[in-house]
């Protein structure tokens, strides 16, 4: 067990929760309920609680989006680092590594949103 772990365990420990909160719902509501909490990787109170709470717990990545966040990472890192590159060499010099440098400053110009969106997307997923 990592020591991230054992913190979680002690915190969870050493909070008494005496109090109740009951409500009456339907199978079909309770069926809901329970398999909302099981999306989002939670136990049944926890997930009540947390939504109680005014908190929106958020459901479990699947390994597919896991792996797609993972590969969306790379691809930005890969991009910052020929942007950088392109961007580190002084005028005159780009112009003799690239035909075009129009074609390079718009790509460049082009990169920076695309970074920027990818940045918005792997914030919403990881939140």
């Amino acid at each position: 067990m990592t020591t991230t772990e054992e913190n979680k365990d002690e915190k969870k420990k050493a909070i008494k929760r005496t109090k109740r909160l009951e409500a009456r719902v339907t199978e079909k509501e309770y069926a809901k309920v329970v398999e909302l909490a099981n999306t989002c990787g939670l136990t049944l109170s926890d997930y009540i609680r947390k939504c109680a709470l005014g908190q929106h717990p958020r459901r479990r990545l699947t390994d597919k989006e896991v792996e797609a966040l993972c590969s969306l990472s790379d691809a930005r890192g890969e991009l910052m680092r020929i942007a950088a590159a392109v961007k580190s060499i002084q005028g005159n010099h780009r112009a003799q590594y690239f035909a075009d440098t129009r074609f390079v400053e718009q790509w460049m110009r082009a990169a920076v949103p695309l970074i920027a969106r990818w940045n918005e997307i792997q914030e919403y997923i990881t939140q």
